[in-house]
């Protein structure tokens, strides 16, 4: 059974959300290659999904997908619906396959200030930068475009992450299809965050 098949057929169901299999299907398709069906199916379960988990595989998906199939529409709404910081810089970087500079440039400026803010949210927003400086993140968008937009989020996200202690970087990174890879044991990410909030009490 192919990954959209799981999907399909799975999506919908009673604890379908944290069922391994379902979840294991979403991280996969993102290899696949569509359908036109498929991409319709994938739109519509995108804006009918509650679940975070499942719009932002879809929107790594189609950040990865060949430009033929004209998602511009669809990457700039979810760029304008997500609030995650992540999941906006993945819907950019798909709409940036079909955009032009003057379009996209706006949006990466309200998205760096979006995170120079990161630490009025969080402490230590480690999490948020890992996944923005990870080669799926800001890196490739800089290598494949060099638009000034992107160099100045770039220099700005590596400023703030270099203020970070020490103990909360380096947990984990995204491949360059988005793929969530642990450069730790989790004994190890454990211990390292139970050590960075006894310091900070």
């Amino acid at each position: 059974m192919t990954n959209i098949a799981t999907i399909r057929e799975l999506a919908g169901k009673r604890g379908y959300r944290d069922n391994p299999v379902y979840r294991q299907a979403m991280i996969n398709m993102r290899l696949d290659a569509f359908t036109d069906e498929d991409v319709q199916y994938l739109q519509a379960l995108y804006q009918a999904s509650k679940d975070a988990f499942s719009r932002n595989q879809i929107i790594c998906a189609f950040a990865l997908t060949p430009p033929d199939r004209n998602l511009k529409t669809f990457l700039l709404a979810a760029f304008k619906k997500e609030r995650m910081v992540d999941m906006r810089l993945a819907a950019l970087r798909g709409f940036a396959h079909y955009a032009t500079e003057e379009e996209v440039s706006p949006l990466m400026d309200k998205l760096t200030e979006v995170i120079r803010k990161l630490p009025e949210q969080a402490r230590y927003p480690y999490q948020e930068y890992e996944l923005l400086r990870s080669p799926f993140g800001l890196p490739y968008l800089v290598e494949k475009y060099g638009y000034p937009c992107f160099t100045r989020a770039s220099e700005q996200l590596h400023t703030q992450y270099q203020a970070l202690p020490a103990l909360c970087k380096g947990f984990f990174t995204l491949d360059a299809q988005g793929r969530h890879i642990a450069l730790l044991p989790p004994e190890e990410t454990k211990a390292r965050l139970a050590q960075l909030l006894s310091q900070s009490v």
